[in-house]
């Protein structure tokens, strides 16, 4: 039987009042519980092949956007604006998607969500098809679909605590999540490379309505017990309740900006590597699809790992070595993209030295990436109050929207220096926030398995 909110609320009554404390601790378990646990669940099973087709189509939509908006307008500006109207988007409608979420039934939301973005994919892959399509219809439906994400992501991300059999399973169901989206990063660029290679971008928009519809019918099959929902007021005041919360709680109030720099600074070079993959001449849809590719080999390597390095190093350290150590990986990736050797002089350009670096540092930014993005999401998922779930997620899902944004700032500056300086110089600048915030917040150092 799937926990309901008022066992989750146990569990965040037990922790609460420790969480504005150097030592704040979470629950030893969740540390030491098989990344598979989860999947005992049924109906976390159920939901979580179902997210696998819809993520699948998420990184397909990624994909062949920015392929398609830089074939039309040859733009790095404008392939960070396409990235950065869905973020845009998406945070603006987020907050009260949060909220929407504490108030409606979170599985019928989501199968709404999923065949509005079926739909709007499928009208992509028409106008692609029939060579109509400009770069403003690809910016205009991006900025629809972050419409409907703002409702989707926060829904998500409130309904898969609900469906977990064990409160020691909430590691599990974050990692698995992860796993969902970074599996995803590894097989889909591959195919999604083929698929624009051969077929062209208009595939990947039509294999991508197919994953939402499959996430449709899958969550018709979903049963969750949501309990009984509370009385409602107004919008704002309910929003509010949340806002105030993540204020008022310190390990949030970090935690959660944290989160935003880092995808704003270090993870939105993803919208720049059409760029690169472009030096790669004849083989650049290959190159592109094994840069993402990689980068989701090492996301899952850092799901794998994180439980095990739990167990040696207190997690708030686990999360600045994390951030920091994807940055790191970026800075160099930027200064090796710009000073080593072109491979166009090299017969087959996937197997240069410049593509081998740039994949082994795509590897490590993924890993540490992950790492941080698990451990942070675990700890807020078992913190967060029951009531306030909805719109506290609601607040911290924004967290990925803001790699479109992030993407439209380095855009920008690779359109006026280049992008290797642009991804290097906006990873120097997420170290720079890690530091200040080492030095500035005890709540961090101090948050410690116990």
């Amino acid at each position: 039987m799937a926990i309901r909110d008022s066992d989750a609320a146990g569990l965040t009554d037990k922790v609460e009042s420790t969480s504005n404390t150097p030592e704040t601790t979470v629950a030893e378990n969740t540390a030491r519980t098989s990344i598979f646990s989860a999947l005992a669940a049924p109906q976390y099973r159920r939901f979580w092949f179902g997210s696998l087709a819809s993520v699948g189509a998420t990184q397909l939509l990624i994909i062949g956007q920015g392929v398609l908006v830089f074939d039309l307008s040859g733009s790095e500006f404008l392939l960070g604006l396409a990235g950065a109207v869905t973020g845009i988007a998406t945070i603006i409608v987020t907050l009260f998607g949060g909220v929407l979420a504490d108030r409606v039934n979170k599985r019928l939301l989501l199968m709404t969500t999923s065949l509005m973005v079926a739909g709007l994919l499928f009208l992509l892959a028409m106008l692609d098809v029939t060579d109509v399509v400009k770069v403003w219809h690809v910016v205009a439906i991006a900025s629809t679909i972050g419409v409907v994400v703002g409702f989707d992501s926060p829904a998500r991300q409130s309904i898969f605590p609900l469906l977990i059999d064990r409160r020691n399973q909430m590691m599990s169901a974050v990692a698995l999540n992860s796993v969902a989206w970074q599996g995803s990063r590894i097989i889909v660029p591959a195919i999604g490379g083929f698929a624009l290679a051969y077929f062209g971008t208009h595939s990947v928009f039509f294999a991508g309505a197919v994953g939402f519809t499959l996430m449709f019918f899958i969550m018709t099959t979903v049963r969750v017990d949501e309990g009984e929902q509370g009385p409602s007021r107004s919008a704002l005041a309910e929003l509010w309740d949340g806002v105030r919360f993540v204020a008022a709680n310190r390990l949030f109030a970090v935690l959660i900006p944290l989160t935003y720099a880092n995808m704003f600074f270090s993870v939105s070079y993803m919208q720049l590597i059409p760029v690169f993959a472009g030096a790669y001449a004849d083989q650049s849809d290959q190159a592109l699809g094994f840069l993402f590719g990689l980068a989701g080999v090492g996301s899952i390597g850092g799901t794998f790992a994180v439980g095990r390095v739990r167990s040696y190093l207190p997690v708030g350290w686990l999360m600045i070595l994390g951030s920091s150590g994807g940055s790191m990986a970026i800075i160099a990736f930027g200064v090796w993209t710009y000073f080593g050797p072109d491979p166009t002089g090299y017969a087959n350009p996937i197997i240069s030295p410049m593509f081998l670096v740039s994949a082994a540092l795509m590897f490590i930014s993924g890993t540490f990436n992950s790492i941080f993005l698990i451990s942070s999401m675990t700890v807020l998922q078992l913190r967060v109050p029951s009531a306030l779930r909805g719109r506290v997620m609601g607040i911290y899902v924004m967290t990925f929207s803001f790699i479109g944004i992030g993407g439209l700032l380095a855009g920008g500056v690779a359109q006026l220096v280049n992008a290797s300086f642009a991804v290097a110089a906006s990873s120097a600048v997420m170290l720079t926030i890690i530091v200040l915030v080492v030095v500035s917040q005890p709540v961090l150092r101090g948050l410690r398995t116990e």
